[in-house]
């Protein structure tokens, strides 16, 4: 055999190896193509206690319509305003409350006290010169402090009771390191380190969570957080249902009114951090407020563990931290 006749047997034998390799390569590659087209289109499998992402003012991964956005409200939007009414809570047994009122020489709020869950309430007069109430902190059982305007001067003081309701004592002292806000100046945010310009212009409710850390949901409800004292604030999370907000271990409780999802009162968590957190939704209260007015005043508080709503004057209760009531 010619060296040629060799060269020539050779090239019979490569070519089909080499178009048998790109054969495979095309196949292989349209495989990949159509599997990476298949997942784009997959939903994650979900749990009816997964926390659910939604969207954030500070998450630009979110887009108008995706999936993951809070559904807007189903009803009229509902004007945020300051709280008529003030929750706190100690466990899935024992809440105060108490009303806002409006700062008055001869005006005295009523504190109130629940210890089945917001079945009965027992009501106390607060003695002091305390006239109207615009923050209230159950601390345990017995122990209940609420800060307000009063004095025939109506400057913000703190009144406390250690005894369930029985007597009370004010402390002009614990005024100045004491988070409030007041309603007659919503633009202002006081922290344990003192006054300070609040991130919007109007707050409407403020959920301290310790010396430093803090939300204030605003009355476009835009939330934002604070980590230092108030001397600066995140960009603000946008929950189109926010009404009302509280802190918790960790974070904070929002309540989002009626929505497509949620027939009732939907809770979500916030994270503590203001970094890049985006609110999550664990819960709906439904079934309680069935036969409740759906515009009246919201008010939720967390303790122990535990979540109450105020709907108007229907209240529930979730102990597993908002999931189920």
């Amino acid at each position: 055999m010619t060296q040629n006749q060799r060269r020539r047997r050779g090239s019979n034998y490569t070519r089909p190896l080499v178009i048998g390799a790109l054969t495979l390569f095309v196949l292989v590659d349209a495989a990949l193509v159509g599997y990476a087209l298949l997942g784009q289109g997959k939903s994650p499998s979900s749990d009816a206690y997964t926390p659910v992402p939604i969207a954030s003012a500070t998450d630009d991964s979110t887009e108008a319509g995706d999936a993951a956005t809070f559904p807007a409200p189903t009803a009229t939007q509902v004007a945020l305003v300051s709280p008529s009414t003030y929750l706190s809570v100690v466990d899935e047994s024992v809440a105060y409350r108490a009303t806002a009122g409006t700062c008055s020489p001869t005006a005295r709020p009523v504190l109130e006290k629940s210890v089945d869950g917001g079945s009965t309430w027992t009501a106390s007069t607060i003695t002091t010169d305390l006239s109207s109430v615009f923050r209230l902190q159950a601390v345990d059982r017995a122990y209940a402090y609420a800060v307000g305007l009063g004095g025939s001067s109506c400057v913000p003081g703190v009144t406390a009771t250690y005894t369930s309701g029985a007597g009370f004592q004010t402390y002009p002292d614990r005024v100045a390191t004491t988070w409030y806000l007041d309603p007659g100046q919503p633009a202002i945010v006081h922290s344990p380190v003192g006054s300070a310009a609040a991130p919007c212009a109007a707050g409407v409710a403020l959920a301290p969570a310790d010396g430093s850390n803090a939300a204030l949901l605003c009355s476009d409800g835009v939330i934002h957080r604070t980590t230092d004292s108030g001397v600066s604030w995140d960009a603000g999370t946008t929950i189109p249902s926010a009404v009302s907000i509280d802190s918790q271990p960790g974070g904070y409780v929002v309540a989002g009114r009626r929505t497509e999802a949620c027939g009732g009162v939907a809770v979500l968590l916030l994270d503590m951090s203001s970094a890049e957190s985006v609110p999550a939704v664990v819960g709906c209260a439904d079934e309680a407020f069935a036969s409740v007015d759906e515009f009246a005043p919201i008010v939720i508080a967390a303790g122990a563990g535990s979540v109450w709503i105020q709907l108007g004057d229907a209240v529930a209760v979730s102990a597993d931290g908002g999931r189920t009531f």
